[in-house]
């Protein structure tokens, strides 16, 4: 009964310190400068009100590595172009890459 009635307060203290945790992220996001009030918003120019005129993405001989490091590239020479107003969707493999 004794060892019960610890594992449940140590359970309890878990689930308070956890609680806690996100009521201190919480108070932290509050502090947050806004970003539209942020000196580097302020140096960014805005884009014109009609951009994009196109909506055309492109790649042509777009290769791609996991890092820097690595020797050989896991996407070669990919062309792809994709025509405004096309729906495009990111897809999981069965792998999660």
């Amino acid at each position: 009964m004794l060892c019960g009635m610890l594992a449940r307060g140590i359970r309890q203290f878990a689930e308070t310190v956890t609680q806690m945790t996100s009521v201190e992220r919480i108070l932290q996001f509050t502090e947050l400068e806004q970003e539209e009030n942020s000196e580097e918003a302020k140096m960014c120019k805005k884009p014109p009100g009609d951009w994009p005129g196109q909506g055309k993405i492109e790649f042509q001989n777009y290769s791609l590595k996991y890092t820097d490091d690595a020797a050989e590239p896991v996407l070669k020479n990919v062309n792809v172009i994709i025509e405004p107003g096309t729906k495009v969707r990111k897809c999981k493999s069965f792998f999660g890459e």
